[in-house]
């Protein structure tokens, strides 16, 4: 295995290529030759690493894990690890994080086992936990992208010659158009590739690099007797045809040419990208493209934007097909195509993104739904099911079968443990962009990052300041231990606030900056000079009001909300729970419901839930009292340990961090609900005043 492993040593350290090693015998043979090849190699125990990389309790913030350090740590050109040992979730967690850095680093990365069984011997220890349990999925990503590596950077067996099953896979296809591969390249073209040669008067020439879109797309050539084309290690593992589809049209294309022609593949110009003034992060960030990234948009800094932008700025290197964009609700899909085919449309792109019609841009819901439609036989289903909320278990009346929402979520964790369905359908994703992703729960997010098959090409966006919905199975620890399942992924935090008044924004801060455990940022508002952005408040932005009673409360709340939408002003009432919103909407009355209650000038009620991801140039937040807001069922004792805190890696953090998930969860409602207003905030009440409006006098 050693020999064949350095018969294509160039090639495999030039696209960072390991190696399984079994034995002893074999370890020693390795060092013995990395020795003859001068190289740097490092032996390290996984002991060790676990000794240096002691993380359980120490915890404090978001970005305090240690993997970040591990480059450092593992300083080598070749790397053999072992004595690997998986006797807990943070063991995994670190195996995770070394895995990572050989994907993402210039390495020579081996895995020693002791057993000739293959890599899913190190996850034999996990083998006994429930199928859907937490823990269970998170291991099951981290196999995931140890699988990932080892198809598509380690040489563990020498079945495949000394390449990688994927790259022995191409070679295979190649072979099959009649090529054969040439042993001795006559010249020295600086850095190594695979030469195909076809009786010596065609050759093919691949250069596989480890990284994605930016580094595949330059230095395609098309010669009168040869083709030199750039791809990634990525996409030779999950599109292999496409790489043989791109051969045999340079093969026709060559043919009929005498002279050498650049052919840039699938390459637009940079300018095209400019879509839309952003600002200086929001650039950096949608120009990333070789990590997995988290956008912390804080309350108006853009997070829409962000993603149209980066969609945008992807169709430069792969097809528009190949990105799909999930979100929570049709009404914010729908925003997002129409932003896109606006901006496609200034540029004077002819498309077919028309309004309500971009592919791939839906709901997580709908999206999910619609795997389940495609692969309902695997499931057992005469026919594709159909939805009904109202049936708790699945019903069946003839040939038709029917589904909820929480069972279709089961569904798809159930297709995806095939893993040729979830190849599949990873392999039509080339890059996957997550809204909300403070909102989604935990089953969602594994089966996102299943379908990512730990490429890392996702970006998430989202504010863990935002996190609103625990209690329908939002699991804002997602958001939270993004470093736990993407040690190399970059985090961009947005703090400029282009919405709201300067008070505002400061008003908003001192709701958020006591939460123990979140993303540090402070919001700025997006002139940064203390003035307020606009001119059209000349009254304090903050208003704290206290009446009487309630009625009081409630005719200055109608008097003052009629004012502002005769003025022209976009304004909403804010409240706790829905049955407040139905009593303000008797008050003022003329409103009309569609999921949200909309008055006909402009103005809106409904809960603080209902508004996210609106903003009005004024808002009033009514019934800030004692056990309203914060509500008194979300505060209490049983409360304040919910079902968040079960989460696995809560084990982690330090034990003086207090979490009091019911209480934070409340203050970013509150946070969000002052969010919403760009120019004026109303907070009213009569009664006790709410613990919130206390701590920010």
């Amino acid at each position: 295995m050693i020999n064949l492993y350095f018969k294509n040593f160039n090639f495999n350290l030039s696209c960072y290529i390991g190696t399984m090693i079994y034995s002893e015998s074999d370890k020693e043979d390795f060092i013995k030759k990395a020795a003859e090849f001068k190289n740097d190699y490092k032996l390290y125990s996984f002991k060790a690493l676990k000794a240096y990389f002691n993380f359980n309790g120490g915890i404090t913030s978001p970005l305090g894990f240690p993997f970040k350090d591990i480059a450092g740590f593992l300083s080598a050109k070749f790397i053999i690890l072992e004595d690997v040992e998986i006797k807990c979730l943070s063991d995994a967690a670190l195996l995770n994080a070394v895995c990572d850095f050989a994907i993402n680093s210039p390495v020579v990365f081996c895995l020693k086992t002791d057993n000739s069984s293959g890599i899913d011997d190190v996850f034999s220890l996990y083998l006994n936990y429930a199928k859907n349990s937490p823990e269970y999925m998170i291991l099951d990503v981290y196999k995931t992208r140890l699988t990932f590596l080892a198809e598509t950077r380690m040489i563990y067996s020498g079945k495949h010659g000394g390449y990688t099953s994927s790259m022995a896979n191409v070679i295979l296809k190649i072979n099959a158009l009649g090529f054969y591969i040439k042993k001795a390249p006559s010249e020295n073209y600086g850095k190594p590739y695979l030469f195909f040669s076809n009786d010596k008067k065609f050759e093919i020439k691949i250069a596989a690099v480890p990284f994605r879109m930016n580094a595949a797309s330059n230095g395609e050539f098309i010669l009168k007797n040869g083709i030199s084309i750039n791809t990634t290690l990525t996409d030779i593992y999950f599109y292999p045809d496409e790489l043989i589809n791109k051969i045999k049209i340079f093969l026709g294309t060559s043919r009929n040419m005498r002279k050498s022609i650049n052919c840039r593949y699938n390459k637009t110009s940079a300018n095209k990208t400019a879509f839309d003034k952003i600002s200086a992060i929001q650039d950096i960030s949608v120009k990333e493209t070789s990590s997995p990234q988290l956008i912390i948009a804080g309350a108006g800094s853009g997070k829409t934007k962000i993603i149209v932008n980066k969609f945008l700025y992807l169709l430069n290197f792969i097809p528009a097909d190949s990105i799909i964009i999930l979100t929570f609700t049709n009404n914010a899909a729908i925003e997002i195509k129409n932003r896109i085919a606006s901006c496609l449309r200034l540029k004077g792109i002819k498309n077919n993104f028309k309004a309500g019609n971009v592919l791939n841009i839906s709901t997580y819901h709908s999206f999910f739904y619609s795997i389940v439609k495609e692969f309902y036989k695997d499931l057992g289903f005469k026919s594709p099911p159909l939805i009904n909320q109202n049936r708790d278990n699945f019903g069946e009346t003839a040939d038709i079968a029917f589904i909820s929402y929480g069972e279709i979520i089961l569904c798809v964790i159930e297709l995806l443990r095939n893993k040729d369905i979830a190849l599949e359908i990873a392999s039509r994703f080339k890059y996957i962009l997550i809204d909300e992703y403070q909102d989604l729960d935990f089953l969602s997010d594994y089966i996102i990052k299943k379908i990512d098959f730990a490429r890392g090409a996702v970006m998430y966006a989202g504010d863990d300041d935002q996190a609103i919905y625990g209690f329908n199975g939002g699991d804002s620890f997602n958001i939270l231990f993004f470093d736990l399942f993407f040690p190399s992924g970059k985090v961009f935090v947005l703090q400029n606030n282009f919405r709201s008044n300067y008070k505002i924004v400061d008003f908003c801060n001192s709701i958020i900056n006591k939460i123990a455990f979140r993303y540090p940022k402070k919001l700025t508002a997006k002139t940064g000079s203390g003035e307020p952005p606009t001119n059209a408040s000349r009254n304090n932005p903050v208003n704290v009001l206290r009446f009487k009673n309630k009625n009081a409360e409630e005719e200055f709340i109608k008097k003052m909300f009629n004012k502002l939408i005769s003025q022209g002003k976009s304004t909403a009432i804010l409240v706790r729970t829905q049955r407040e919103a139905e009593h303000f909407e008797t008050i003022i009355g003329g409103f009309y419901h569609n999921n949200f209650s909309f008055y006909s000038g402009g103005g809106f009620i409904g809960t603080i839930h209902r508004s996210k991801g609106l903003e009005f140039d004024a808002v009033f937040i009514a019934n800030v009292t004692h056990g309203n807001i914060p509500h008194l069922k979300s505060i209490s004792p049983a409360n304040t340990a919910r079902d968040a805190l079960r989460h696995p890696f809560i084990k982690f953090l330090d034990s003086r961090i207090e979490l009091k998930t019911g209480e934070n969860d409340e203050a970013k409602l509150f946070y969000v609900a002052a969010s919403r207003a760009k120019e004026i905030i109303f907070i009213t009440y009569a009664g006790k005043m709410s613990e919130f409006l206390k701590e920010n006098r």
